[in-house]
């Protein structure tokens, strides 16, 4: 996951017309396309209820600062496109976040959005405190550092992914531990969007890749020019500091590296001499920044210089019709104000005034002409979009694909079709990924994807993930279910998955290997389940009572609901039915209050069952099917099975 600051907004404006703006836009139901953005909102410290009123207190509070131009601060979490949080997760996410900045008692409006390929969630936070109304700064400026920490603790604790430049990570004794990682110059977020809005490089990133090397291991001035001319690339003194030009465009050196600005230079390599260059730089020659859709960004380059030149002419012919309509109207503005001059200074005023009216009316209506007439091409992810979705995306998700990766829209054959799909593959992801810890949303998304290599359709897994989705009860649950199938299945059957696939480049002999795998899981499955339905169960309340009492004797501090959830484990395991299960815990649970309601009582009891027979239950009783045995011992079932077998007439006769 990312957990990033977005920058402030327009200063120029007034502090309330910029907070009003921003929780606004994160609050906006959709988006400027007219598609649904907002998922959820919640507000954390305020006293008002209705979105607009937590608007109006932050405004307020926020006015109390008179230093801080701006003391309410963005931030963005988001998570990878196989990734999709819960509510609470969400709410416990930015609660660490929070805490861990030092704000947990500021003002906050959280809106978590679902507009993207990426789940986000947008924080705006009030950094000044409530009650001594002063500006908080957290970590003393350092806040960016911190995040990435929080951003790993969030990650260890509820199982999701790291990106793949993450700055921390939680080692094995619990510890968030900095990752050594290689320094790697890349261009700013300026030089990055234009790259993003064009497929071109900047010209920061061609004067770090042709001119970064021979600097940093240059020993004069002389070497430094001379190397630099060899590539194209001129450096130059401007002001207090100094420039690289490539071609015409000037870049920042210390925006190459920090360790390029001039003082710096100049510790290193003397007083600061000029260097001798050609009268004539050649410009380099557009380049793309990635290898992905080179041949479409080849197309759009084409259209770019085409459109440039036809823009060209439109001007050279515009300056040539307004130097023609100047002449005429000097012309017209001569003849009149000779045929007026005779009629006396007040009339020949007039007609200036009028004319000159005239004249700006004309200007305005060729400059309104003009802007119509003008034509751009969109931004380059844009136009790949209107020729194919898919190449967008490919696009999009460009850094993940290194040139010897053949990404195509992969098709599968179907080879097997099994009864539990969904539980044989998802027990070959949880092998495979036996030292990860994965969210659910992740571990479905993985799955997906196997039964997608398998041969099943789109449908075929939405419907099997609905099979073993408890049903939702509220609009809102239902909502939050369709979106979260949505996610995995577009994952798995989208561009991303295209992508994994590539990556992984499984063979048919390994595919065919892990489908055998996933019928022995199955049929393992059906085994167990066989096994269950022939034994012999005691009394369930008896058998509640024991397995309460065994647990707490090996996890005494384990809350009421993680024991009623392995009881119903371990129940189903020794052959109880899901009724019975209900039953109860229905009636013998501590954790249901006295005084709770019975429809209080049934959905917790339904809940702890749901568990046990479901798919998650069905996985946890599978892996410990080494204490199967233990657990009837626990009953008791074994000793009366032994009893049963001494009294058969067979026995007697021995």
């Amino acid at each position: 996951m990312i957990l990033k600051k977005l920058k402030r907004t327009n200063l120029q404006k007034t502090k309330a017309a910029m907070i009003g703006g921003l929780v606004d836009y994160i609050l906006a139901a959709k988006d400027e396309d007219g598609y649904q953005k907002l998922q959820f909102a919640y507000a954390k410290n305020v006293i008002t209820t209705k979105p607009e009123a937590w608007k109006q207190e932050m405004i307020a509070l926020a006015e109390e600062s008179i230093h801080s131009k701006m003391p309410v601060t963005h931030w963005v979490m988001s998570w990878q496109e196989n990734e999709v949080p819960t509510r609470e997760q969400v709410k416990e996410a930015v609660g660490i976040f929070l805490e861990g900045m030092g704000l947990k008692d500021h003002q906050a409006i959280v809106a978590a959005h679902v507009n993207t390929a990426n789940y986000h969630v947008h924080i705006v936070v009030n950094r000044v405190h409530p009650l001594i109304e002063k500006v908080v700064q957290p970590h003393k400026g350092f806040d960016i550092e911190a995040a990435h920490r929080i951003a790993a603790e969030i990650e260890h604790k509820q199982g999701w992914a790291s990106n793949e430049n993450a700055r921390y990570r939680v080692n094995e004794q619990g510890q968030i531990a900095r990752i050594q990682q290689a320094k790697v110059v890349k261009p700013k977020a300026k030089a990055a969007d234009f790259e993003n809005a064009t497929g071109e490089k900047s010209a920061q990133r061609i004067a770090q890749e042709k001119g970064h090397a021979i600097i940093q291991k240059t020993t004069s001035w002389a070497e430094l020019h001379a190397g630099l001319g060899k590539v194209g690339l001129r450096f130059v003194r401007k002001g207090s500091g100094a420039v690289i030009f490539v071609g015409n465009t000037a870049v920042k050196a210390s925006s190459v590296d920090r360790n390029f600005g001039l003082s710096r230079l100049c510790k290193r390599l003397g007083e600061y001499e000029e260097g001798e260059y050609p009268a004539e730089m050649p410009v380099p020659q557009p380049e793309p920044v990635s290898h992905v859709c080179e041949k479409e960004w080849r197309e759009y380059q084409a259209q770019r210089h085409q459109l440039a030149e036809e823009y060209r002419l439109e001007k050279e012919r515009r300056r040539e019709a307004e130097r023609l309509q100047k002449e005429e109207r000097r012309q017209e503005r001569q003849t009149i104000l000779t045929r007026v001059a005779p009629h006396g200074l007040p009339m020949l005023n007039i007609a200036r005034h009028f004319l000159m009216l005239q004249q700006q009316s004309q200007k305005a209506e060729n400059k309104k002409k003009q802007g119509k007439a003008r034509h751009s091409l969109p931004r380059f992810k844009h136009w790949l979009a209107r020729k194919s979705p898919w190449l967008a995306q490919l696009w999009r998700l460009r850094s993940r694909i290194t040139p010897d990766m053949q990404v195509r829209e992969f098709r599968f054959n179907q080879q097997c079709r099994l009864e539990s799909p969904l539980y044989a593959f998802q027990a070959m992801v949880q092998e495979k990924y036996a030292d990860v810890r994965m969210d659910q949303s992740r571990l479905d998304s993985a799955t997906a994807l196997y039964l997608r290599c398998a041969g099943y359709s789109m449908d075929a897994v939405e419907q099997e993930i609905l099979r073993h989705t408890p049903p939702p009860i509220t609009a809102r649950e239902q909502r939050d279910s369709l979106e979260r199938r949505s996610r995995i299945l577009q994952y798995a059957y989208g561009t991303a998955g295209d992508i994994d696939i590539a990556a992984s480049r499984p063979t048919r002999e390994q595919i065919q290997q892990f489908i055998t795998n996933a019928e022995q899981k199955e049929q393992e499955l059906r085994s167990a389940i066989e096994q269950q339905t022939r034994l012999r169960t005691g009394d369930p309340a008896a058998a509640y009572d024991a397995h309460a009492a065994n647990l707490r004797q090996h996890f005494p501090k384990a809350d009421q609901a993680s024991l009623d959830a392995m009881i119903a484990l371990r129940m189903r395991a020794n052959g109880h039915s899901r009724e019975a299960v209900v039953r109860v815990i229905h009636s013998h649970s501590p954790a249901i209050p006295k005084d709770a309601s019975g429809t209080d009582r049934q959905q917790y009891a339904e809940r702890m069952a749901e568990y046990a027979f479901g798919l998650q239950g069905t996985h946890d009783m599978m892996r410990n099917k080494p204490h199967w045995s233990l657990w009837r011992k626990v009953e008791g079932v074994e000793e009366e099975q032994r009893q049963r077998e001494r009294t058969r007439p067979m026995w007697r006769m021995k």
